[in-house]
């Protein structure tokens, strides 16, 4: 009898199977709680933490336990069904789609006038009061705005159709993740490091963010541009598939504008027709929203106009920033755990901080640049380099909400399934891992309602042990290609 258990345990995957079991029960566990905020905070982290690590170890089973595909899109379908049935409460952005997508509807510019506008008050709706910074208009780009008036049109005032179209987007960026896996011949089980992420199943099941259509949109293009490589060369199934993967990314970037870095990794195989495309996309579509709004690019920061929300938050945003914090910290020299306040400080250390890790981040665009046109560069590697501008952003930049780290998720299954890769190569896995599931103490900001503050312990328990995850995969990664060297040369001996 216990023959045939331990036969039919390990027949539906073994361990792997057990953790998307505890996975499936941590997210159970928090449909008894009325809100992920407040005090219910400590309790979601709890359950989160639990889903987390039983998340890490099934990547680490990953190619030991024979659990099978169709297991591992079973837990990640029910993982979503489940948070479903929560309403947003970790972030209230969502509240901001459903307006936009209203003004939209009634052939108002959202990016014209700020959600408190008297101006609007002909437009009022129950939910309009819950928009979050509403002194300003919206900081969302045409793509989102597109989707917001449609799901609006399909199902006015509905929070849980956004939750709904979240999902389904974040469900195809799976399915994109595997098939590009697939042709590529790489196993198609790694899509599990994207599908049983606890971050992005929360982010975008529970809290509806918009980020997922982003991401699908991005690897779309990565998608299309491999289509293009297997078609033969110069036909026009060929050049039609480059085209459409400057337009997917042309529609990635009107959504939120990260993937713009990804350009000088793509814009060789797009060649100029494709990368002009994409230009002449972004800018038809910007200027066909800043009739009535205007631009935003100068004058008062009121936050009207296409880029009027997005230069308020470029100039003033600053939560969760690691490097930047600190170096913000060191040329003040004021100990705070939350933003160094510009009006006791000065802006001097503020801008010497911006232009430090903008150096830095720029560096590490320009060598992304460097190696991509430097040779010719297969799909598999210019999925990997990606990582390197977008990984550069998150470490960089001055705000780093949970959903904003997803971006780089998507990414990993083709570091890790390399089929004779080695294990220093796959280390770098594991800093983003680590940092997903960490970084949703940063929720602990929320626990008092009335006394928002961050944490010098939440910062110091995200990014200490990622940078040095990150210094240890460096280092594994010199020390595995010094003895490839030497062991060249003795052969050559």
């Amino acid at each position: 009898m216990k023959t045939k258990l331990t036969w039919a345990f390990n027949n539906l995957g073994g361990m792997s199977f057990a953790l998307g079991l505890l996975i499936l029960g941590s997210f159970v566990s928090l449909l008894k709680l009325p809100s992920f905020r407040g005090l219910n905070t400590t309790t979601f982290l709890a359950y989160y933490l639990i889903a987390g690590i039983a998340y890490a170890l099934a990547i680490h089973r990953l190619g030991r336990d024979h659990i099978s595909l169709k297991s591992i899109w079973g837990f990640a379908i029910f993982f979503r069904l489940i948070l479903l049935f929560t309403s947003p409460s970790l972030s209230d952005d969502v509240y901001r789609y459903v307006w936009d997508g209203h003004l939209l509807n009634q052939g108002v510019n959202p990016y014209a006038l700020p959600v408190d506008s008297m101006l609007l008050d002909v437009y009022d709706t129950q939910l309009r009061a819950f928009v979050n910074n509403a002194w300003m208009a919206s900081p969302y780009l045409p793509t989102s705005q597109l989707i917001f008036a449609t799901v609006s049109r399909l199902a006015p005032q509905s929070v849980f159709a956004f939750q709904i179209v979240s999902t389904f987007f974040d469900l195809l960026t799976g399915w994109t993740v595997m098939k590009i896996l697939e042709n590529l011949s790489l196993s198609r089980k790694a899509v599990l490091l994207y599908l049983w992420n606890p971050l992005v199943i929360v982010e975008f099941a529970h809290a509806a963010h918009i980020d997922s259509l982003m991401i699908f949109l991005m690897m779309a293009s990565f998608w299309l541009l491999m289509q293009s490589q297997k078609a033969l060369q110069g036909s026009h199934i060929a050049f039609k598939n480059n085209l459409l993967s400057a337009v997917a990314l042309a529609g990635a970037t009107l959504t939120k504008v990260l993937p713009i870095l990804l350009v000088p990794i793509l814009m060789k195989r797009w060649r100029w027709k494709g990368t002009v495309l994409f230009f002449l996309i972004i800018a038809t579509v910007l200027a066909i929203f800043s009739v009535n709004s205007g631009w935003g690019l100068s004058g008062e920061l009121d936050g009207t106009g296409v880029f009027g929300a997005i230069r308020i938050y470029l100039e003033y945003w600053n939560f969760n920033s690691g490097i930047y914090h600190w170096l913000e910290v060191a040329f003040s020299g004021y100990q705070t755990a939350g933003a160094v306040p510009a009006d006791i400080v000065g802006e001097t250390p503020i801008l010497l901080a911006k232009i430090t890790t903008m150096g830095l981040f720029g560096a590490a665009v320009l060598f992304t640049t460097w190696q991509v046109w430097r040779k010719d560069r297969n799909q598999l590697n210019l999925l990997r380099l990606a990582i390197i501008p977008l990984g550069a952003y998150l470490m960089l930049t001055t705000t780093l909400h949970p959903w904003y780290l997803i971006i780089i998720i998507p990414l990993l299954p083709f570091i890790f399934a390399q089929r004779g890769v080695s294990t220093s190569y796959q280390a770098f896995i594991w800093p983003w891992i680590y940092l997903s599931i960490a970084i949703a103490f940063s929720y602990l900001t929320y626990y008092d309602i009335d006394n928002l503050r961050e944490y010098v312990q939440v910062r110091a328990l995200e990014y200490v042990p990622t940078y040095l995850l990150l210094i240890w995969a460096i280092l594994m990664s010199f020390h595995q290609r010094k003895n490839s060297e030497t062991a060249a040369v003795r052969k050559i001996i």
